[in-house]
């Protein structure tokens, strides 16, 4: 009896992985890789905008950091990976432009755009800035506050 339970258990294993494994080709074939690649860097925006919270939540006396490098690995506040903090990832290249510092010497405002290294039609660019609203643009140009939210999110 166990081995026919194994045997049965296995089977539907086996059926479960066919079809995750038929739902990705699914998606790879039929979702256009722009809008693939889009996620990845609305996903790594998303990252940014986490760890420029939590970086000025941990340096009240600097508010957002000023630099990718600034959230990346050691000496950088490790928020963020190191290929991130490179300002290149998945096919895009990621500019952290900070705003100068207020008075008392906090960065209060920051705006990160992400640009496709290669523009192809119906490429997005994305913009987030400290409200965490991201947004895009198709045209081959830096996305800005002034574009649509992003609705891949």
């Amino acid at each position: 009896m166990s081995d026919r339970f194994f045997s049965l258990m296995m089977r539907r294993k086996l059926i479960l992985v066919l079809v995750l494994l038929g739902l990705a080709a699914a998606i790879a074939i039929f979702v256009p890789r722009s809008r693939r690649i889009g996620t990845v860097s609305v996903d790594s925006l998303r990252t940014i905008y986490t760890a420029q919270v939590t970086y000025a939540q941990s340096h009240l006396d600097k508010g957002f950091a000023s630099s990718l490098a600034d959230l990346g690995p050691s000496p950088g506040a490790e928020l963020i990976d190191s290929v991130l903090a490179t300002g290149r990832k998945s096919g895009y290249v990621y500019t952290l432009i900070a705003a100068p510092p207020e008075a008392s010497g906090r960065i209060m405002h920051y705006t990160v755009v992400a640009r496709p290294e290669k523009y192809e039609e119906e490429t997005r660019g994305f913009f987030i800035d400290e409200s965490g609203v991201a947004r895009f643009t198709t045209e081959n140009r830096a996305a800005t506050v002034s574009d649509a939210p992003s609705r891949i999110e």
